[in-house]
């Protein structure tokens, strides 16, 4: 997503700069929210390529939250100095944006922990189910007759 805004020169300054590139995040931050919650349903079904697909998608949208963070950089680090050339309705709006950020920066962090756990306990039972499978095979492989094996079979019954 590239806006008018990301195109200007230098660093955001006042707040008629700032205002609109808090504001530009929070649709994006909406929509990785719900690849967020998407993103379990397909770790859950298994659906590994339509998985990746969304998260090429994830990757796209964190590449324009990026740009918008790397211009608001600068305002960042002396946020007080900004904040004080705010007026009361543009510092209340902003409080309330970058509330309203990190809330959902909070529950994505949050369900791609869950999905790492997750994504981790099935690799867990992947790699045990392997072991097991591999025992198995070494334990047929380990009672599998030699060839010729039959014949000494059948000279052992002739005996007794």
């Amino acid at each position: 997503m590239t806006t008018a805004i990301e195109t200007t020169a230098g660093p955001p300054a006042t707040p008629e700069e700032i205002l609109p590139l808090l504001r530009e995040q929070i649709p994006l931050y909406t929509k990785l929210e719900s690849y967020a919650s998407r993103q379990r349903s397909l770790i859950t079904g298994d659906n590994g390529n339509a998985l990746l697909s969304l998260l090429a998608n994830r990757q796209r949208i964190s590449a324009d939250l990026a740009r918008v963070a790397s211009r608001l950089e600068p305002v960042r680090r002396e946020w007080a100095r900004y904040r004080g050339k705010f007026t009361p309705a543009q510092r209340d709006e902003a409080d309330r944006l970058l509330s309203e950020i990190h809330k959902r920066l909070k529950r994505v962090i949050e369900n791609d922990e869950q999905d790492a756990r997750l994504l981790a306990a099935r690799k867990q039972a992947t790699a045990d189910a392997l072991r097991v499978t591999h025992a198995t095979g070494q334990a047929i492989s380990a009672y599998r007759m030699p060839a010729g094996g039959s014949e000494r079979l059948d000279r052992w019954d002739e005996a007794t």
